[in-house]
């Protein structure tokens, strides 16, 4: 389907650069051309590619809303069975090593008994270095705003706003924190509007 200019022009119009505090902690130690494997969460843009241009990056969008776990009752669901349809989106070649997590705002359109499953399937590919980078909710609130994210630069996040999306559920740290032991959180900060910005480690 062919898009006209005047829709491209729209969206670029509607993109907005959010100053990020936390996204130089997630890159923090890697130097240009340093080899980097990068899991994206989300289904990916060309911004966030252009800037791991930078290093020797490995990028792998994961798109991870198309599996056909978001079509299920997750709650329902056997965790084992979650485990298999999330690994099966993420299809990771053998022997992946994870050195950044780009989770946005996606462990958030899941049940807690997704997150978990998540966690189960990371945890393999992940290492003592392993970061990751994710949004929290201010007060168990929804965000304003419904955005597809990238990485605009060293400081700042691009987002783009989405016209529909799942339906959004507001964890808190402390359940994100008993449900995603892939990674703990180690810092958080204000980001704009009834959001944080999360980081987390090993």
């Amino acid at each position: 389907m062919l898009r006209s200019k005047q829709s491209d022009k729209s969206e670029r119009e509607s993109r907005q650069t959010i100053t990020s505090r936390l996204l130089p902690e997630v890159f923090a130690g890697f130097e240009d051309g340093d080899a980097v494997t990068v899991l994206d969460l989300g289904p990916g843009n060309s911004q966030t590619l252009s800037y791991l241009s930078r290093f020797r990056a490995k990028v792998i969008f994961a798109d991870l809303l198309e599996s056909p776990v978001f079509s299920a009752d997750q709650v329902n669901v056997e965790s084992k069975a979650l485990a298999g349809f999330i690994e099966r989106q993420l299809d990771l070649p053998p022997n992946t090593r994870i050195d950044v997590c780009l989770m946005w705002d996606y462990l958030h359109h899941m049940e807690l008994v997704s997150v978990t499953a998540l966690a189960t399937v990371l945890e393999a590919s992940m290492h003592d270095a392993t970061r990751g980078y994710g949004f929290g909710a201010l007060h168990g609130a929804h965000p304003p705003d419904n955005n597809q994210y990238g990485i605009a630069n060293s400081h700042a996040l691009l987002a783009v706003p989405l016209a529909k999306s799942p339906a959004y559920i507001a964890h808190s740290q402390q359940h994100l924190t008993e449900h995603f032991p892939a990674l703990r959180i180690t810092r958080g900060t204000l980001l704009r509007q009834g959001r944080l910005e999360l980081l987390f480690e090993r």
